[in-house]
């Protein structure tokens, strides 16, 4: 049993000891708690008398209007009007959300959809004319929006304002993209090997009808089908931000990665396995006939697989210290890598000690004169391929499905954010992973310090003209006229430093690709 109080505090901090949610989303009306005569009773109810709510007296007049902006691009695309038509037009300018510019240039809508509607004659012709250019759009045809349009990759002609920011955004944070370098040169470069090998051991295994080598020629031929995947992801994951993804298109190096387990599991452990156990039931009684060119196979593929092996593992070994990580093994795990390098290091892992295996098994039949060693080897080698794709398949649906950071890197963003004078507490935080894992994408809601977001607009403002112009307010239209000038300009200064605080994690954090921030108040009574 609670203790009769008038107090706001107390009951609000019952509430807040209850549900912290109660203060967030209900407006909790002040209530006076009655002791009930019968206190030996727990389950007594509580008296509980309602306050109404204190409304102003204060009317507000017909100045006192919400003015409503719009962009130049909203303009051209929902209003229908050109560059022309809006010199006329005032021109405003507000805080900026991009990152490359401190104010960006907006419109009254009133005045731009009065001058919409003056050009096409009301709302039906402005309607029709929408339809009019849509339909024409339309027929202009897919294949050539795509190929003009969306294929542009090192050009900014042709990109929304909405959008630039995020291309601007993206040409930052994700990784250098060549095909002389990084990923692009390991990728190529074991397409070229993978390609030379299939010819190799499907020649060694036609002359020697082993089940190890097929195992071996069927994973270089998924090798060689999955790694042209990856290339085409890579290639498309450069894409510039449009307006049917506006985050780009930086997914692909995941989906393509994807494919490429999807692909590994099926066509080289599935075709393996079934070939090896093939090989138990009808095995072939002269498949040791001509051993030294199988082996001799192997070895030269073990040396191209060896190099490119090499050169997988430079570039992560490379990038798991940029990013901090103690092993390649971490790296991998974190869901970070570079999804194309990261699959062509598992394939060449899994085909080195693959081609290992088969030299193995075809050593084995020769010596004991028997199939099974073989066969053996090529369900070793199925096996292998099994795991390598159940591997790659998690790591990347993890990222798709948004996989979030690791507890370490979200702490220190939170610390971050704690900092900042402005903030009195961080809250609901999430970030995870986007495109290959090289990128986060940030939401945190935070309680701002209103004392200290008044001080910060008050340094902008001078004292004397402050104290002047309270000293003029004589009647309620003069405070009225004083509140709102001051509170616009205050919702202002909370926007700059908004802006500021996301700009300092973007400069402190640099995979940082995308970043919400939504404030809260939480009043203290």
């Amino acid at each position: 049993m609670y203790k009769c109080t008038d107090s706001i505090g107390d009951l609000c901090r019952f509430f807040r000891r209850k549900d912290l949610q109660v203060l967030r989303f209900l407006y909790v009306t002040p209530l006076c708690l009655k002791e009930n005569s019968n206190s030996n009773d727990a389950r007594s109810p509580l008296d509980a008398t309602v306050i109404p709510k204190i409304r102003t007296p204060l009317k507000y007049n017909d100045t006192v209007k919400s003015e409503k902006f719009i962009t130049p691009f909203r303009v051209s695309h929902e209003y229908m009007l050109t560059n022309e038509d809006t010199k006329t037009l005032t021109r405003y300018y507000s805080r900026s959300p991009y990152t490359w510019e401190v104010r960006t240039q907006v419109f009254d809508r009133n005045e731009v959809e009065q001058m919409a509607l003056s050009k096409y004659g009301g709302q039906d012709g402005l309607a029709a004319f929408r339809r009019k250019v849509k339909e024409a759009e339309s027929q202009r045809g897919f294949l050539i929006d795509k190929l003009t349009r969306r294929k542009k990759t090192n050009v900014s002609d042709g990109i929304a304002p909405e959008f630039a920011d995020l291309s601007a955004g993206h040409k930052r944070n994700m990784m250098p993209f060549s095909w002389n370098s990084g990923a692009g040169r390991v990728v190529i470069m074991a397409i070229v090997v993978n390609v030379l090998n299939v010819g190799a051991k499907a020649w060694a295994w036609w002359i020697t009808g082993s089940k190890s080598m097929f195992s071996e020629m069927m994973h270089s031929v998924a090798d060689t089908l999955n790694q042209v995947v990856l290339a085409y992801g890579i290639h498309s994951s450069m894409q510039r931000p449009d307006t049917d993804h506006p985050y780009g298109y930086s997914r692909m190096r995941c989906i393509s990665s994807l494919i490429s387990g999807v692909g590994i599991f099926f066509l080289g452990a599935g075709f393996t396995c079934y070939h090896a156990i093939q090989g138990v039931v009808m095995p072939l009684e002269d498949e040791h006939l001509s051993i030294y060119y199988a082996l001799g196979v192997a070895v030269g593929s073990l040396l191209t697989e060896g190099t490119t092996l090499g050169m997988a593992y430079r570039e992560v070994s490379a990038k798991s210290k940029e990013n901090g990580f103690p092993t390649i093994r971490s790296y991998l795990l974190s869901g970070t890598a570079e999804p194309s390098t990261a699959v062509v290091l598992l394939e060449d892992s899994a085909a080195v000690l693959g081609v290992i295996i088969a030299g193995g098994g075809l050593a084995g039949s020769y010596l004991l004169n028997h199939h099974m060693p073989d066969t053996a080897g090529g369900l070793l080698i199925s096996v292998l391929l099994a795991s390598v794709a159940a591997f790659i398949i998690r790591t990347n649906t993890d990222i798709l499905l948004g996989k979030s950071v690791s507890e370490e890197k979200m702490v220190k963003i939170m610390q971050h954010i704690d900092r900042h004078k402005i903030v009195r507490g961080t809250y609901d935080t999430k970030a995870v992973l986007m495109g290959g894992g090289n990128a986060i994408r940030l939401k945190s809601e935070i309680d701002i310090d209103g004392r200290e977001l008044t001080r910060r607009y008050l340094e902008t403002v001078p004292p004397d003209q402050l104290f002047a112009d309270i000293k003029s307010i004589e009647t309620e239209d003069d405070m009225i006229a004083f509140m709102l000038y001051h509170g616009d300009h205050l919702v202002n200064t909370l926007g700059a430093e908004i802006n500021q605080i996301e700009e300092s994690i973007k400069v402190r954090h640099l995979h940082l690709y995308s970043l919400l921030v939504y404030c809260l108040s939480f009043y203290q009574f």
